[in-house]
């Protein structure tokens, strides 16, 4: 649970309208995940960040499910929400 209130999507600046729904096509969700706010208070850094986390999501020696299912017992051995 966040201790700060987190923006909802609608009140981010309109520019970042793109960048969220491009978020929510790559994930294949209609919901914008806790993350994806937090990065997006430093805009420059979430530009960068969602490339990097594209281009390391492409299938290579692990698929891009695989990448998944260890994202998913990272956090959930590190009880995290996200």
């Amino acid at each position: 649970m966040e201790t700060v209130r987190l923006l909802e999507e609608h009140e981010f600046p309109q520019e970042l309208q793109k960048y969220f729904e491009g978020t929510k096509t790559w994930f294949g969700i209609d919901y914008l995940p806790k993350m994806s706010k937090v990065i997006s208070y430093a805009p420059e850094f979430a530009s960068t960040h969602g490339r990097c986390s594209r281009r390391a999501m492409v299938d290579g020696d692990l698929t891009r499910a695989q990448k998944e299912m260890i994202a998913v017992a990272v956090s959930a051995v590190n009880a995290c929400e996200y």
